[in-house]
């Protein structure tokens, strides 16, 4: 079959649509956001993919697979074995490294076994081995320093509150603890403490003391600050409290300096360089290594070690190292690390899935994406993208246009074929900024800073020892290749301004599958009280967390059976119908409504049932952060990242006076979207905040009233400031990409 054939698709919000995919050709599914994109390419096309593969193989192996279940979708031909590159971060193992990930740390593992003197066996070379990890870190690379200058504030008293971390607030147990020692000073300044009463703060050992009052004895422990703090927690490198976290640094281990390894591992060396130090090289310097080894035993592993460089370079991400952690990476880089070793495969005829993958990079590294999606294509591949990227799409084969909205308002097909297909079709949204009828447009008059925020001497990863005054009261844009240090910039920002800056990223809002959007907004206890005044009932009655709640499903609507070595099945509870309430709940109305079907509506339509100025002003929020689309009852743990970023965004509109920093706002949105964004955006500055956006997105930079790149390039060769300046003058700044490709839109 030349074609995936999709019929009747009525997965999500799909309006029983049917198409035909051209297999063989880079395909880009396009529309604004919510618009039913990603159902087609991921709960549709992914999923039957690997579902018709895994069902090809015995029981006893599916077992041990990902378990899923046909879409809603009356037939779908012409699909063959499916492979998703997601932007999943991957999180929570800091074991699981760039190199462990491609396979490419194993290779150089077995040159070292093969080439190194004395001659020692592969797993000695492995920091997951107990014959290679490093004993003090155990394989880790890392350590943690407890800060002192974080705990402890020496322009204070204890009285006063000199001790930062809140189980010593003054008056609660443990500072009442140090105030009942009898040891110290309660009223003097802790600059005035000499070494020795500073270190018996900090670092006394547990010691039982105790005062007799009476016939009472009380006793108690008393042991410094950081000696507590420690050893509550029981791992240092993996269960460090996230609370506890940002009193320590993470430093490089003492014993390996970062090689994870042993003494006796790390004595071997090809060229003069220990396998530790050639795995925290940036990958370009690895690969050249590699290339000067001259060996005969290296001849055989040396061109599958160099192709697997050469990919991970060719992908982007060249500043990487093979030790790196792989819970460290971005979104972006994790997907790019994922197509790395795709590239490397041989397999024809699969279809390759891919979510965003401009995500996280900078206008320069956009072709080189492209570059990598018709190599998948060439070697007899079909490559499904969901992309908003305007060089992506346009040099896609073929495009599928969803919409014309988002949520109830879309899950339709638009328009499809080519670019100019798009264009000449009345119905494209995304035509009309592709044939420039639409397009967002540079701001001509540039905000003055109402104060500034200092940074000094940022040298967290590869910032060079950085000083910026990021100016506030205006829109910042924080630019810079992959890699050039802006997640390290906003890291030190975080730490150095603690208490001044909010934080918007794109991490869930909430994982509980009870909370809906009507929740989060705050409208729900609003809406149940007109449900209770109208019915002269209690509120409980209307909430399906509490007494309205159907019995059989607790409130969720659906029940899940699980199938063996099936898909777990979500069945539509057959009590409620997937309504959450009891029966009797749904006999009380306002307006002619229940509560189940008002969950269902969007912010548009709840804003026309209830005269209350506040549920009004609540679904204002919504369709000005462009969440309008979506219907009250959704659960907060099916929305994407950018519609959690929105969502979060929405909460913070009416505040004044805040420094918010939002990491890639425009991630997932299209044209039309982005355009909204810079409404909010601006209209948080103009309420009289700081808004400093991590961005890659032109038409937010050239929006923006000032301008940090980062650089010049990634890695060790980045963490620079390249320039600062409004939009119009950087432009003119020598050694900036980003000015580059602004030039080309101002």
């Amino acid at each position: 079959m030349n074609d995936i054939v999709i019929t009747g698709a009525r997965e999500n919000n799909l309006k029983n649509i049917s198409l035909e995919i051209p297999r063989n050709k880079v395909v880009c599914l396009v529309g604004v956001s919510g618009s039913g994109k990603s159902t087609i390419a991921f709960d549709i096309i992914a999923r039957e993919g690997q579902r018709q593969y895994f069902e090809s193989l015995p029981s006893y192996a599916r077992r041990y697979l990902h378990k899923s279940n046909r879409p809603e979708v009356d037939e779908i031909k012409g699909v063959s074995a499916t492979i998703v590159i997601s932007q999943d971060r991957v999180r929570g193992n800091p074991r699981s490294t760039v190199g462990t990930l491609t396979e490419s740390y194993t290779y150089l593992r077995l040159l070292y076994s093969r080439v190194g003197l004395p001659s020692m066996d592969s797993s000695y070379y492995s920091f997951n081995h107990p014959y290679g990890a490093c004993k003090k870190c155990k394989g880790l690379g890392r350590a943690v320093e407890v800060n002192v200058d974080k705990v402890i504030d020496k322009s204070k008293s204890l009285s006063q509150g000199a001790i930062v971390p809140g189980d010593w607030y003054v008056g609660g147990r443990q500072w009442s603890i140090v105030k009942a020692s009898g040891r110290f000073d309660m009223d003097k300044k802790l600059s005035d403490y000499d070494a020795e009463e500073l270190d018996r703060l900090l670092f006394s050992p547990p010691e039982m003391l105790q005062s007799i009052g009476g016939e009472f004895i009380d006793r108690w422990t008393f042991q410094g600050v950081v000696h507590r703090i420690i050893h509550r927690n029981s791992n240092l490198h993996r269960s460090l409290s996230e609370s506890d976290m940002k009193y320590f640094d993470l430093v490089d281990c003492p014993e390996c300096h970062g090689g994870r390894l042993n003494s006796k591992s790390l004595e071997v060396r090809l060229n003069g360089k220990n396998i530790g130090e050639v795995g925290n090289m940036p990958l370009v310097e690895c690969l050249a290594f590699v290339k000067s080894l001259d060996h005969k035993h290296a001849e055989v592993i040396k061109p599958r070690l160099i192709d697997q460089l050469q990919g991970l370079i060719n992908v982007g991400v060249g500043y990487l190292s093979l030790n790196r952690s792989a819970d460290t990476l971005s979104g972006g880089e994790a997907q790019r690390v994922k197509m790395a070793r795709q590239l490397s495969c041989d397999l024809i005829e699969t279809v390759y899935v891919l979510d965003e993958p401009t995500a996280g990079l900078h206008p320069k590294d956009v072709t080189r994406v492209v570059e990598n999606l018709k190599r998948l294509r060439d070697n007899g591949n079909s490559v499904i993208v969901v992309e908003h990227d305007e060089t992506v799409i346009r040099s896609a084969d073929y495009l599928i246009e969803v919409g014309p909205a988002g949520g109830k308002k879309g899950g339709q097909v638009v328009s499809t074929g080519s670019i100019d297909d798009l264009i000449k079709n009345p119905n494209s949204l995304t035509g009309r900024y592709l044939g420039g009828d639409k397009f967002i447009k540079a701001k001509s008059d540039y905000r003055k800073a109402s104060g500034r925020l200092q940074v000094t001497n940022a040298t967290r990863h590869n910032l060079k020892n950085v000083n910026v005054n990021i100016p506030t009261g205006i829109l910042v844009a924080l630019t810079g290749v992959s890699g050039s240090g802006k997640s390290s910039l906003v890291e030190e920002i975080v730490s150095q301004h603690e208490s001044r800056v909010v934080l918007i990223d794109q991490g869930q809002v909430g994982a509980n599958k009870r909370g809906c959007i009507a929740t989060y907004v705050g409208a729900f206890d609003r809406i149940r009280k007109y449900f209770a005044d109208e019915n002269r009932m209690h509120p409980s009655f209307f909430s399906f967390n509490s007494h309205g709640g159907c019995e059989l499903c607790k409130g969720v609507g659906f029940v899940e059976m699980d199938m063996n070595f099936l898909g777990d099945v979500k069945m539509k509870c057959e009590s409620c119908g997937g309504s959450r309430y009891k029966e009797k709940v749904l006999k009380y109305k306002y307006r002619g409504k229940n509560i189940a079907e008002v969950l269902k509506m969007t912010a548009s339509e709840v804003r026309d049932v209830f005269d209350s100025d506040e549920i009004k002003a609540q679904m204002n929020l919504l369709y000005e952060v462009g969440l309008d689309y979506m219907e009250m009852g959704q659960t907060l743990d099916t929305l994407s990242g950018g519609e959690s970023q929105r969502l979060k965004l929405a909460s913070k509109l009416q505040a004044k006076g805040q420094f918010y920093i939002l990491d890639e706002p425009t991630s997932g949105l299209h044209f039309a979207d982005v355009e909204k964004l810079l409404v909010l955006l601006n209209r948080l500055v103009d309420n009289g905040n700081t808004v400093l956006v991590v961005e890659h997105n032109l038409d937010v930079i050239k929006n923006a009233d000032w301008i940090i790149d980062l650089g010049p390039e990634g890695g060790e060769k980045g963490g620079f400031v390249v320039a600062q300046e409004t939009p119009r003058k950087i432009v003119n700044a020598e050694g900036s990409y980003t000015s580059r490709y602004l030039k080309n839109i101002l």
